[in-house]
């Protein structure tokens, strides 16, 4: 009996915290000398033990890309669209007002490219997604937050070039 209590207490004093995210990517796109540029948007769901210092997260999201390369009618439009699914383990320090975190970030992705020039050619392919990152967390209430960070991920696929993805987000998120 006391320890069917012990584990419900700690079933309870879990806490879970949705994070709505958004904001600027860029990374090298393959075989181009121009940077791609674009957005992310991205959903973390995490539940924190106990309340402790650690937290663990499932994460998605979308990221879109575009570049130019060359000048007039040798140019060439390169477009990569992402989608990464991962978990993302989290060190959060801090009182209950402001707390700064490192996190981990290990899953897949699937992406697809895209150029136009003279030719069209597109691709499909799929592939590890991992890094990590860091920011911070500001409490407007006990359970509303607004979350900035910026994170830094190799993304690999087996028919076009790796390449390390960066973003830098901004979001609102929601402690229950």
């Amino acid at each position: 009996m006391a320890v069917l209590v012990l584990c419900s207490i700690c079933a309870i004093s879990q806490e879970s915290m949705v994070t709505l995210s958004g904001g600027y990517s860029f990374a090298n796109i393959e075989d181009t000398d121009a940077t791609g540029t674009g957005w992310r948007i991205n959903g973390l769901y995490e539940f924190n033990p106990m309340g402790g210092i650690f937290a663990h997260g499932f994460g998605f999201g979308y990221i879109h890309l575009s570049a130019t390369e060359g000048v007039g009618q040798q140019s060439i439009e390169v477009s990569v669209n992402s989608f990464p699914v991962y978990y993302a383990p989290k060190v959060m320090l801090g009182n209950e007002k402001i707390k700064g975190f490192i996190k981990g970030i290990i899953g897949m992705q699937s992406s697809h490219l895209k150029r136009e020039g003279l030719l069209e050619v597109s691709d499909f392919d799929f592939g590890f997604y991992g890094g990590g990152g860091a920011g911070v967390m500001v409490f407007l209430r006990e359970n509303i937050f607004i979350n900035a960070e910026y994170e830094i991920a190799y993304a690999s696929n087996s028919w076009y070039n790796d390449g390390w993805m960066n973003s830098a987000m901004a979001g609102i998120g929601f402690r229950f």
